[in-house]
């Protein structure tokens, strides 16, 4: 019988945190300036699952809804870490922040988007799709 997999995902304190049980949906390095704001790097890195994955909660979420109003990002309030996030346009879906995992059985990027705000230097890993902007 397999087990199911769960990860935890982390703030840089400890506070929040986020159980999550079975495979991720789609791993997705994002270099947007507002990933690159969000996280204070040249790239994001997300790991997406369904809300139903996330089994267990821990610490108070702080939220942030940058003004176009398209995602409701949860953090800690203690230390700013982003751990969680919710598209607006997508119910079905919740992106982590894949730098909250302490775990190198996370599967590596599947696709790197909004490549139009890379910065030279940065480059996806042979084979991995590029997309200008978001992926149709």
């Amino acid at each position: 019988m397999n087990e199911v997999v769960t990860r935890e995902a982390t703030c840089a304190c400890g506070d929040l945190r986020a159980t999550l049980a079975g495979e991720p949906l789609m791993v997705s390095s994002c270099c947007c300036t507002r990933c690159q704001r969000r996280t204070g790097a040249f790239f994001g890195v997300t790991v997406y699952y369904r809300p139903r994955q996330m089994t267990a909660q821990s610490g108070t979420a702080a939220t942030f809804h940058p003004p176009d109003g398209s995602t409701t990002f949860h953090f800690c309030p203690r230390c700013g870490s982003s751990v969680w996030w919710v598209p607006e346009e997508e119910d079905d879906v919740i992106g982590v922040a894949g730098g909250c995992f302490a775990d190198t059985s996370l599967p590596a990027p599947q696709r790197m988007v909004w490549t139009e705000h890379r910065h030279p230097y940065v480059r996806p890993p042979p084979g991995v799709p590029t997309f200008t902007g978001a992926p149709d």
